[in-house]
């Protein structure tokens, strides 16, 4: 930490992703004081992660001054039908963004001598009326913090153990590829469309433009975005898949380089059982990277002075297009909700977590029934 941090802070959030900046750059315009932390040392970057654009994301991006948000457009949607060989075309205007473009907006909107990197928070203790936090070689008090740490949450491990998460029993592989490196006519089966495709034996596959660095989204400097959705039963199956090239077992996901030589040989086995522009971007991805699909839902959000955020709370499946809104969501209520209202602190918590457990609950509920329609027809990621 390059400045020593006060001795007592409003809230702290751990996790310095999408949902730990949505919660900071939130309540830093709500004018509390605020400081996020990361454990990486190094700046986070991904180039994984293609996103749906919704207004949720976008109320929080203008709220706390963000500048605009690096998107692309599409104007309709196409079906591909490998049995039948079949290509459907609806007009339907979509936008789509990436993970960096998002992470490059709120981290503009964030001061840098509030985000700390290279620095791992550990809860020492709670009390009524605060935690106190490990951080480095520091102890910190502070009102409130603000768990958004992903997935895998040790604070949601911590202070809700009962949490099981589970899996819907299919894999999502994912792969970005620049358009500059593919033939044009392939780029063209793309552009302009929100792309789905229903592979021989069922699941589904998709594809859409994204933003490129910069992000850039000009004609040939932008990405090709795809996921397919492999059905995995089986559980040695899943082990292998999920085993990353140093032989490491991954909990839910291997990331971009990481993948292992049995993960690849299963991948490029099966690109036959797609519609032919599907397998040809498969096949030219350098770098695929993979995600077990599960599903989380906490008793609750809130625990004390502690709260959990975004992916940290409820994990809902790709289909519903909802991760990177959902995190701007509880973190505008959470916003708002510390900014006024009746009643005191912890009783504003409470409302705070009542209404978005609700949201969480429904949304992880969607998304089990968008995955049970994965083998009659494409849903949304």
């Amino acid at each position: 930490m390059p400045d020593p941090l006060p001795q007592r802070l409003d809230i702290a959030v751990a996790g310095g992703s999408i949902a730990g900046l949505c919660a900071g750059t939130a309540l830093l315009s709500a004018g509390l004081d605020v400081h996020v932390f990361e454990r990486s040392a190094e700046r986070l970057s991904s180039r994984g992660a293609g996103i749906v654009v919704q207004p949720e994301l976008l109320d929080l991006l203008n709220a706390v001054g963000a500048p605009p948000l690096a998107t692309t457009r599409c104007g309709s949607r196409r079906m591909f039908d490998a049995p039948t060989g079949g290509v459907e075309t609806t007009r339907m205007p979509q936008r789509f963004t990436s993970w960096e473009a998002i992470y490059a907006a709120l981290r503009s909107a964030f001061p840098d001598d509030r985000y700390h990197l290279g620095c791992e928070l550990a809860l020492a203790s709670r009390s009524g009326d605060g935690v106190e936090l490990v951080i480095g070689s520091d102890r910190v008090d502070a009102d409130l913090l603000v768990a958004a740490d992903g997935i895998g949450s040790g604070f949601r491990s911590g202070l809700a153990p009962g949490t099981v998460t589970r899996y819907a029993g299919y894999i999502a592989w994912r792969g970005v590829v620049d358009e500059s490196q593919l033939h044009p006519d392939l780029v063209d089966d793309f552009d302009d469309t929100f792309s789905f495709c229903r592979p021989v034996g069922g699941g589904h596959a998709l594809c859409y433009l994204i933003p490129g660095d910069g992000p850039a989204v000009a004609p040939g400097r932008r990405r090709l975005n795809w996921v397919w959705y492999i059905p995995v039963g089986d559980d040695a199956t899943r082990d292998a898949l999920l085993t990353d090239r140093s032989g490491k077992r991954r909990q839910v996901s291997v990331p971009q380089g990481e993948i292992g030589d049995v993960a690849r040989r299963f991948l490029l086995a099966r690109t036959d059982l797609l519609a032919a522009p599907f397998a040809t971007l498969v096949r030219a991805t350098p770098d695929p990277f993979i995600q077990s699909i599960v599903d989380v839902a906490p008793c609750g959000m809130v625990f004390g002075r502690v709260c959990l955020v975004g992916d940290a709370a409820f994990v809902v499946r790709p289909h519903t297009a909802a991760s990177a809104a959902k995190a701007a969501a509880d973190a505008m209520a959470l916003a708002q909700t510390l900014r006024g209202g009746n009643g005191d602190f912890d009783s504003r918590l409470l409302e705070w977590e009542r209404q978005q457990v609700a949201v969480g609950r429904r949304l992880v509920d969607y998304g089990v029934m968008l995955g049970e329609r994965t083998h009659r027809q494409p849903t949304h990621s």
